[in-house]
């Protein structure tokens, strides 16, 4: 690669990084602004809207109900992807390919969409809406993510570790425990995190799914949205923002977990 290639391609690198990092950086910016509302010209410093965040209670608990929602969905997502890869890797059936791909069927069906036919299947059943069925919910949406992420990770996997294991007299427990899970743990991680992040985030799904008792912050983000828009909605973007960046360095910096791989 010659020189000039080599500048093109880090111009083009640091125009993409601006292009999705920058959105966060203004959020974060218009946080402290003094201006009354969002967005608007910066107009000083202050701390006014971290303050008032811990004044409104609905935030706070929707953001423990988010955490909630997203770490049942996340762990159960998981397990699920987990369990589907290794069987379509290890002992791929007749039409692996087909079965994978219909799998991933969530991620082609609008969020809305999903929404409105859970909606309909409890009301089929005469289930009322509870936490039990958010959580449902969301994990079929996520599910394929980490469905891919370990697949991805069982694709690069010598099983042939798996097979010097058994030889050398440990079960199949022992096995997944001790040979297997310790050598995709990356995928396993990065599938766990992304899947958290997008059910925390999530709002078409939850907004049919909900009640007042199992609000998400996205929800209830929305609902302050309708009557006013100030930089308090900034700040808790910037909560959410900042705890995501400080785990993303926390796994790859402590527990030297590289979420992409």
């Amino acid at each position: 690669m010659t020189a000039a290639a080599r500048i093109g391609a880090r111009v083009f690198l640091g125009i993409v990084y601006v292009f999705v990092i920058g959105p966060a950086v203004v959020i974060i910016v218009d946080s402290f602004n003094a201006a009354t509302s969002f967005p608007s010209p910066f107009e000083g410093a202050t701390l006014r809207w971290y303050v008032g965040l811990l004044r409104h209670d609905e935030f706070v608990a929707s953001m423990r109900m988010s955490a909630i929602v997203a770490t049942l969905a996340a762990a159960i997502a998981t397990l699920l992807g987990l369990s589907a890869g290794y069987a379509l890797i290890r002992h791929p059936p007749r039409g692996a390919d087909a079965v994978a791909t219909f799998m991933m069927g969530p991620l082609f069906v609008p969020q809305i969409v999903i929404g409105l036919a859970m909606l309909q299947l409890l009301g089929l059943f005469r289930v009322q809406l509870t936490l039990a069925g958010l959580v449902a919910v969301h994990t079929v949406y996520v599910m394929p993510f980490t469905l891919r992420l370990v697949m991805t990770a069982l694709a690069r996997f010598d099983f042939g570790l798996e097979e010097a294991a058994h030889s050398l007299g440990a079960g199949r427990l022992a096995t997944l425990r001790h040979v297997t899970l310790p050598l995709i743990r990356t995928g396993l991680v990065a599938g766990f995190v992304f899947a958290f992040i997008l059910s925390f985030v999530n709002l078409p799904l939850s907004i049919f799914l909900t009640n007042p008792q199992t609000a998400t912050l996205p929800i209830v983000m929305f609902a302050y949205m309708e009557s006013r828009i100030d930089p308090l909605v900034a700040a808790v973007s910037s909560v959410v923002v900042i705890a995501a960046v400080a785990v993303t360095f926390t796994l790859e910096g402590v527990f030297k977990l590289r979420l992409l791989g």
